[in-house]
């Protein structure tokens, strides 16, 4: 694999919340740390695993970047918890939460990372607007090698073949905060365990408190797993708890958003 001139992150924490579902999802896990390993420098990985038993094969990558981190648990997914616990263990002012089947356009990233260092204009970034579902011989590409180059076709249109569009927009995937004021809204709400609607609970609620949450307007890259689409799922998701923890921010006195936000930002003190 040849040296390429890597990005510096100036030190952030990257958060990466997992659990082993599939091979294939295994495989973009492993995919998408290299290209972290193959595009960037200056960066912490915590790996953050929770499961009966632990799965990530560090011998594998190799990487002393990456600290894995495992907590047994049953029950679903708590992706909410292992963020939170990540940025405790965190040690920049910027932490960046990061899918394992996704990747930003490296400059945008970076771009995100100095935005908050050193500007006063945004609490959080998300270094994307729409995601961009890739398979077939364009994922396989990449998951051979992992240069995010191979995905400049995307910003065309039509769309390339073996690419389509997951979602219009979008707040989760990868999001970067400043860690002081994600602990001050309380950061995820780890009451709420699964995959779906977390995310805009905590959008919904950060807004609530004020937080500047802006987003790019560039592409997000999803490695396919499963399905090209969300719509069964958005669907599953529609009658849980996420999904009325969410919708119920909206419906909440200022008072009692920053009595919630007050309760979740405990576990950081």
């Amino acid at each position: 694999m040849a040296d390429i001139e890597k990005i510096s992150l100036r030190d952030v924490d990257i958060i990466v919340s997992y659990r082993e579902a599939n091979e294939e999802r295994r495989e973009n896990l492993y995919a998408v740390l290299a290209h972290l390993a193959y595009t960037y420098s200056d960066y912490r990985l915590w790996l953050m695993e929770a499961a009966a038993t632990p799965s990530f094969d560090w011998q594998r990558l190799q990487d002393p970047k990456i600290r894995h981190v495992f907590i047994p648990h049953e029950g679903p997914f708590p992706k909410s918890m292992l963020y939170n616990v990540g940025v405790r263990l965190s040690r920049s002012p910027v932490v960046c939460f990061h899918d394992a089947d996704s990747l930003a356009r490296p400059v945008i990233l970076r771009q995100c990372v100095d935005a908050l260092l050193d500007g006063q204009n945004s609490d959080v970034l998300c270094p994307y607007w729409n995601v961009i579902n890739v398979s077939g011989a364009l994922k396989q590409s990449f998951m051979e090698v992992p240069d995010y180059e191979r995905f400049t076709t995307i910003y065309n249109e039509p769309l390339p073949p073996d690419a389509n569009e997951m979602y219009s927009s979008a707040n989760g995937g990868i999001v970067l905060f400043r860690k002081q004021e994600y602990i001050r809204v309380g950061g995820y709400n780890a009451r709420l365990e699964g995959w779906g609607g977390e995310d805009d609970e905590l959008l919904r609620r950060a807004g609530r408190l004020g937080l500047r949450w802006h987003s790019f307007r560039t592409p997000l890259v999803h490695l396919h797993h499963d399905s090209s689409s969300r719509m069964a799922h958005i669907e599953g998701i529609q009658d849980t708890e996420n999904l009325r923890a969410s919708l119920a921010i909206e419906d909440m006195s200022q008072e009692e958003v920053e009595a919630l936000a007050s309760e979740l930002a405990d576990f950081f003190r």
